[in-house]
């Protein structure tokens, strides 16, 4: 192996590093928020038409703070940034899904990967852009 091989591996281990560091910290956040949100809810009555807009609400704070933190570099803050929005989704449907007992795939899981990977994608791009200016 030469030098150049090297650091390209160590660089995309890195990445996986740094993309499961903001997993991590992004899936906990969601299920830390989403679990107040359900005790809350004990206590404050909300009508059943804001809960859609509240979890969504929690899935994009999550998806921010999980890609601020995953994203690092000068270069490829969109793929980065789509890549993370779409993983997190993918794992947060899977954890909540064993959680609930019930898996349903459908139009609202496609609908939250476009939402997640919008939003990573411009904290990516955001992200790479403010670091190559200074």
């Amino acid at each position: 192996m030469n030098s150049k091989s090297i650091t390209k591996n160590l660089g995309f281990g890195q990445v996986v590093l740094d993309f499961l560091k903001g997993l991590i910290v992004s899936l906990i956040l969601s299920l830390g928020m989403i679990i107040a949100l359900a005790f809350s809810l004990k206590w404050i009555e909300i009508d059943d038409r804001f809960i859609p807009a509240i979890v969504l609400l929690v899935k994009g704070i999550c998806v921010f703070v999980g890609a601020i933190i995953a994203i690092k570099g000068e270069s490829k803050g969109l793929l980065k940034g789509v890549c993370f929005g779409v993983i997190y989704i993918l794992l947060a449907f899977f954890i909540f899904s064993i959680l609930s007992g019930m898996f349903s795939m459908g139009l609202g899981l496609l609908l939250d990967m476009l939402f997640a990977a919008l939003l990573s994608g411009l904290v990516g791009i955001v992200k790479v852009n403010k670091i190559s200016k200074y």
